[in-house]
C-alpha cells in the first residue's frame, strides 16, 4: 500500500470495501453472517464522508463515516457487523492509509506527528447503517500568534496524499472554536469548507488560514435581554441626559462656579463680541479637514500611512482604526495584492508601507 489516500490508494480502499464485508478486517468463514455464505451480496457503501475538525492547538480530529443502504433483512446482520467493527483490534481499511499519510506529512513538514485516540463505533436504523472511525492527528496545523494555518500536512514527498475524491465521497473542513476564516481556496459555508463529488486537488490547493477574532454573528433574538428591553432606547437616552444635566447644574450652584461664568451674549468693553468671533474662527479653521467617515477603508489606511511617514506596523493600524484584527489583516492582504501597499513580515509582526518605501531604518 502506498502512502497516498488519493489516486491508487482510494481506488484500492474502494475496491476493498466493495469486495469484502463492511468489517475493518477480513473474517473467518465461520464468522461471516449466513446471508454471505448463501451467496447473498453484502451491502455496499453508499457514500463516505471525511470530516476534519481543526483544534485551536493545531491538532486535527478526523471522523470518517461509511454509510450503507440496508434492506429490511440486513438490519440485524449489520448490527452484528457493527459490533464486531467497534470491538476490532486490527487497523482496518482506512487507518493504515492515514498512518502512512501521517508519516509522509511529518517527513515533509519536519513536525512530529501522531495518530491518537482511535475510536470505532456504528449506527444502524431500518434502512441505513454507518461505520464510523474517529482519531486525532497531532500537529496537523501550524499555530502562530495571530493565525492557524492548515495546508502543509496534506503534502507528501511526491505531491499530495489527499488528491482525489470519488463521486460518492465528501470532504468537510471545520474551523477551530472561536476562529474565523481569513483565506480559503473556495467559498465558506458557516465557517466550513465542503467539497463533494468526483474531483482532484492539486498540491497546495487545500490551504486555509484561520484568524482568532471571529465576527459576532448573533442575530438580534440571540442578544441577552435587559430590564429595559421593552422601553425605547431614545426615551432612555433622554432620561439619562436629563439626570446628568440636573446633576451638573446642582454641582455648579453648590460650588459657586456659576458666579465666574460670563453672561450669555455679553460683549467686551469695546463692544466687540470677541468670544463669538473666536468661536467662529475656530469653527472655520477646521472646515478643510477631511471627514474620515467619507473615506473608503483602503483610503483610510493610505491616509494613516501618509500621516506616519509612509510605514507603520499592522497592530498600530488596528489600534488607530478600531477595526478587528481579522478585518485589518484581510484588507491589507487585498491591498498588497493590488499593489497599493507592501506587507512585510518582521519577526512576529507585519510592517505595512507604501510600495518602494525605504524601510531599512524603521525602528518603531
Amino acid at each position: 500500500m502506498t502512502p497516498r489516500v488519493s489516486g491508487a490508494l482510494l481506488l484500492l480502499v474502494l475496491f476493498a470495501l466493495l469486495a469484502t464485508p463492511p468489517l475493518a478486517t477480513a473474517a473467518a468463514t465461520d464468522d461471516i453472517p449466513a446471508q454471505q455464505t448463501t451467496g447473498t451480496p453484502a451491502p455496499v457503501a453508499e457514500n463516505t464522508t471525511f470530516a476534519l475538525q481543526i483544534q485551536s492547538n493545531g491538532d486535527a480530529k478526523w471522523t470518517i463515516t461509511d454509510t450503507y443502504a440496508l434492506e429490511e433483512t440486513e438490519t440485524e446482520w449489520f448490527r452484528d457487523t457493527g459490533e464486531q467493527f467497534a470491538e476490532e483490534d486490527g487497523e482496518g481499511v482506512w487507518l493504515p492509509a492515514f498512518r502512512e499519510a501521517k508519516d509522509e506529512a511529518s517527513t515533509v513538514t519536519g513536525r512530529e506527528m501522531e495518530i491518537t485516540d482511535v475510536e470505532r463505533r456504528y449506527e444502524v436504523s431500518d434502512r441505513k447503517g454507518q461505520l464510523i472511525l474517529e482519531f486525532t492527528w497531532t500537529n496537523f496545523a501550524v499555530v502562530t500568534d495571530e493565525n492557524i494555518v492548515v495546508g502543509d500536512a496534506f503534502n507528501s514527498t511526491d505531491g499530495t496524499w489527499f488528491g482525489t475524491l470519488t463521486a460518492d465521497q465528501r470532504f468537510v473542513i471545520s474551523p477551530p472554536s472561536g476562529y474565523g476564516v481569513e483565506s480559503a481556496p473556495s467559498a465558506v459555508d458557516d465557517g466550513k469548507l465542503v467539497f463533494e463529488g468526483q474531483r482532484t486537488f492539486e498540491p497546495g490547493y487545500l490551504s486555509v488560514v484561520y484568524t482568532g477574532e471571529q465576527p459576532d454573528t448573533r442575530t438580534p433574538t440571540e442578544a441577552p435581554e435587559s430590564i429595559f428591553s421593552g422601553i425605547g432606547s431614545a426615551w432612555i437616552g433622554g432620561v439619562i441626559l436629563m439626570v446628568l444635566l440636573v446633576g451638573a447644574v446642582g454641582y455648579m450652584f453648590k460650588t459657586g462656579y456659576t458666579d465666574a461664568l460670563p453672561s450669555v451674549g455679553a460683549e467686551n468693553d469695546d463692544g466687540d463680541d470677541s468670544t463669538g468671533t473666536a468661536a467662529r474662527a475656530s469653527d472655520t479653521g477646521t472646515s478643510d479637514d477631511v471627514d474620515v467617515e467619507l473615506l473608503s477603508d483602503e483610503e483610510r489606511v493610505e491616509r494613516l500611512l501618509e500621516e506616519n511617514g509612509g510605514r507603520m506596523k499592522q497592530a498600530r493600524i488596528v489600534s488607530e482604526t478600531g477595526w478587528s484584527n481579522a478585518k485589518v489583516s484581510q484588507l491589507l492582504s487585498s491591498m498588497d495584492e493590488e499593489g497599493r501597499i507592501d506587507k512585510l513580515r518582521i519577526g512576529r509582526e507585519n510592517l505595512i508601507s507604501f510600495p518602494n518605501e525605504d524601510i531599512t531604518d524603521f525602528d518603531e
